[in-house]
């Protein structure tokens, strides 16, 4: 387990907290969302990097040599 610490001002931290008192998430809780958000859609861009490049390659084989 990691630990994360950050600087904010603390306008931003009562902004963030009422956002989360709204959807009813802790601080951490609602953190942790970002990030696997975050985490979900790099790896879902990389699969469709992946993905265009090995369709590239089908269409046009002459053109991968």
């Amino acid at each position: 387990m990691r630990e994360i610490k950050i600087d904010i001002l603390d306008k931003d931290y009562l902004d963030f907290l009422s956002v989360c008192v709204d959807e009813e998430l802790s601080v951490e809780e609602k953190l942790k969302n970002i990030i696997r958000y975050h985490l979900i859609t790099y790896r879902n861009q990389k699969k469709m990097r992946n993905a265009t490049l090995f369709s590239f390659d089908k269409k046009y084989p002459d053109r991968t040599k």
